[in-house]
């Protein structure tokens, strides 16, 4: 499809994006097919040259004398179970079950859920009081607490209040219990994972 060059209008002028050029064509305007009436006109060909290929000349590379190979070291009568516990593991998932066993990660678990299953519990259980409060109880909720502020409107804005307060009080309790257990024992499955 050719390209219409328009250009800006000048001062007083009125710019019509629909408008065709004044020195539009015939082959220019759509056919009753919609399509624009194109002459048929020869396409250009160009020949193109391929670059010549350099072929790299091999270089000559010294290599050190070969060494007679070491006799080798005895190996030591080691139990199965002690000959495990010298070989680190190198299977990813075996580390990380193994870390997920560990009485460490155990602590780390029982400290995320003795706080968030409490406290979670708690704030649904805020929340549906709330709703059921406000079904139940429509006159109550309308009661005038101090000036335009009702029951309603505190008790949900209180709603936003404990929000805040239970993310302050999971980060503190995140930082002070869990955190340092946790980044250690993630320092202990990356040294196992080396």
């Amino acid at each position: 499809m050719p390209q219409q060059q328009t250009s800006s209008p000048g001062q007083g002028q009125r710019f019509d994006w629909w408008a065709a050029p004044a020195a539009a064509t015939d082959a220019d305007r759509p056919t009753a097919s919609g399509r624009l009436a194109v002459p048929a006109q020869p396409v250009p060909t160009r020949t193109v040259q391929p670059a010549p290929v350099q072929v790299a000349q091999p270089v000559a590379v010294e290599r050190p004398p070969v060494r007679a190979a070491a006799a080798p070291l005895a190996e030591p009568a080691v139990e199965p179970a002690a000959a495990r516990a010298l070989v680190p593991a190198t299977d990813s998932t075996e580390v990380y079950r193994a870390v997920q066993r560990s009485e460490a990660f155990q602590d780390i678990r029982r400290s995320y859920r003795a706080f968030v299953f409490p406290t979670s519990g708690a704030f649904l259980g805020w929340y549906l009081l709330y709703v059921a409060a406000q079904a139940a109880a429509p006159g109550l909720m309308r009661s005038q607490v101090a000036g335009p502020l009702n029951v309603a409107w505190l008790l949900g804005l209180l709603q936003f209040a404990t929000t805040f307060l239970l993310t302050w009080l999971y980060a503190r309790n995140a930082r002070t219990k869990r955190d340092r257990a946790a980044l250690g024992l993630r320092w202990d499955t990356q040294d196992q994972l080396r």
